[in-house]
């Protein structure tokens, strides 16, 4: 079986780090690193917790510091659902995982343009800062990454405005620019990501998986779901860990191609992602849109990823 080479981006909050639990020991997938922008919380705070992450679990994949805020606008964190640290719940021992020198932007350059045209698939789950500026410092990353995954946007509703997904509405210039890139798209946004969402009941069976990878996993999801509950009332939803889903296994995904633009001035709009559904625009499809997913066999990926981890006191 020929592996997915991957670049993950996050921006490390709690369905970040079920993302990058499930990338790193997936066999369909080879993580050639991992990004870090801005978003769930400031840089230095998703910076640290996916240094502690990655410390905790072992994972080798070297890890890059980016962007460490909106091209334009401030950040406002995901305080209310990630809490302070980004990533509130589970308590670390000492990190021995340090960071790469260099910055993640010329790490996504340079691994990109080093390898053949097409090998590459970005994995975008925060902002997309970073993959904005990747594209502007080099156009030529838009025709040789073989495609960009990325948690973000929604054909309906937003869940940070009533209009903007957070991802999108936290930089909706980098995500303009990334969209009219003519970079291979694949939007995996809330319309799909909600409707995984973790019962009381499977985390309870989740919750009794040996090793590190569930443990981190359940006390995580204790702090998340309260915090989902309380502030937006549902249950949480695996968002991130949906992409990494998907490159892993397609086929969990029915996707239709439209043409969508980014919303950047709008009063009411800003960040939202238009999908031009019936076509009124004439446009061409420009991204992939994921429609549905097999929750079932989500669920089962998931599972089987924290189980890789039973090796891990």
């Amino acid at each position: 079986m020929t592996k997915r080479r991957i670049i993950l981006d996050v921006d490390t909050g709690h369905d970040d780090a079920v993302a990058i639990m499930m990338a790193a020991r997936n066999p369909a997938i080879e993580l050639l690193g991992i990004t870090v922008t801005a978003g769930n919380q400031f840089l230095p705070k998703t910076l640290n917790n996916t240094l502690n992450l990655c410390s905790a679990l072992s994972i080798q994949s070297p890890v890059y510091a980016g962007m460490t805020r909106p091209l334009l606008c401030e950040l406002r964190p995901a305080s209310r659902i990630h809490g302070e640290s980004g990533f509130d719940g589970p308590v670390f021992g000492p990190c021995k995982k340090i960071v790469s020198p260099g910055h993640a932007v010329n790490f996504i350059i340079d691994t990109i343009l080093s390898a053949p045209a097409g090998e590459i698939t970005i994995v975008a789950v925060g902002p997309l800062t970073n993959i904005a500026m990747a594209l502007r410092l080099e156009p030529e990353l838009a025709e040789r990454v073989k495609e960009i995954v990325l948690m973000g946007g929604s054909v309906s509703a937003g869940n940070v405005t009533p209009s903007a997904e957070f991802n999108i509405h936290t930089d909706p210039e980098a995500a303009s620019i990334v969209f009219s890139s003519g970079a291979p798209l694949t939007m995996i946004g809330l319309d799909v990501t909600r409707t995984v969402a973790l019962s009381i009941e499977r985390l309870a069976r989740l919750r009794t998986i040996p090793g590190t990878a569930a443990e981190i996993f359940a006390t995580s999801m204790d702090h998340y779901s309260a915090a989902c509950m309380k502030y937006i009332g549902e249950s949480p939803a695996m968002h991130d860990p949906c992409c990494v889903a998907y490159v892993a296994d397609p086929t969990l995904f029915t996707c239709k191609p439209f043409a969508v633009d980014i919303e950047i001035e709008g009063i009411f709009t800003r960040g939202r992602t238009v999908v031009d559904i019936t076509g009124v625009t004439g446009k061409n499809a420009n991204v992939s849109v994921a429609l549905t997913v097999d929750g079932e066999r989500f669920w089962a990926m998931l599972e089987e990823s924290l189980r890789r981890y039973s090796d891990l006191a």
